[in-house]
């Protein structure tokens, strides 16, 4: 399934650390509809960034739900974080199939530490929403779902359920990111064919 090619061209990036957008900035009504997307994941709490400057707004998942890979997490269990607001743009870590259809279809870049993924800032609704459904998909990664968990772990604290709607035509689940009717969302569900990499 392909995913939906980000229009235009991409913004000017900093490739210096730190990685920042330069150019093509969020406007700071979708930038906090993103923070607000980190706050509200269970077992998610919003601060300062272990790798990147100050202002921006880092989510560290508790360690009772970090239950990922290592390369689910940028610093501790630090999975992602939104950029100051002169910025706007998302650095997620992704697994590997959803970050390389993340930069081939426009969306990011590659970025240090490496795996993760610079995720350029929402320029509208819609590419706020398919922001954020990255999110999620970092959010999930860093919970461990679909990945085999450690010997020995123990099961999390909070638990990821079918009854957490994400959207009409998508849903978090314990094994796998779905979606139903795709064809017939509003959207024709581009932004959830992304996820769906996973």
């Amino acid at each position: 399934m392909t995913s939906p090619k980000r229009s235009g061209h991409p913004p000017l990036v900093s490739t210096d650390l730190p990685v920042e957008q330069l150019t093509q900035s969020a406007p700071v009504p979708l930038q906090e509809r993103l923070r607000l997307a980190f706050a509200g994941l269970p077992g998610v709490q919003l601060g300062p960034s272990f790798v990147c400057v100050p202002g921006t707004r880092a989510g560290h998942l508790a360690p009772t739900v970090a239950h990922g890979p290592l390369e689910a997490f940028l610093a501790g269990t630090e999975f992602g974080h939104l950029h100051p607001p002169y910025d706007g743009s998302v650095h997620l870590m992704l697994p590997g199939p959803v970050a390389g259809r993340v930069v081939a279809d426009g969306w990011g870049e590659p970025a240090q530490p490496p795996g993760s993924v610079l995720v350029y800032g929402p320029r509208d609704d819609e590419e706020a929403e398919t922001v954020r459904e990255l999110v999620l998909a970092s959010y999930r990664f860093a919970c461990g779902d679909g990945v085999p968990a450690p010997e020995g772990a123990t099961a999390p604290d909070i638990a990821i359920t079918p009854d957490i709607a994400i959207t009409p035509d998508i849903a978090i689940t314990s094994d796998i990111v779905t979606t139903s009717d795709i064809a017939d969302a509003p959207d024709g569900g581009d932004a959830a064919r992304i996820v769906s990499a996973m």
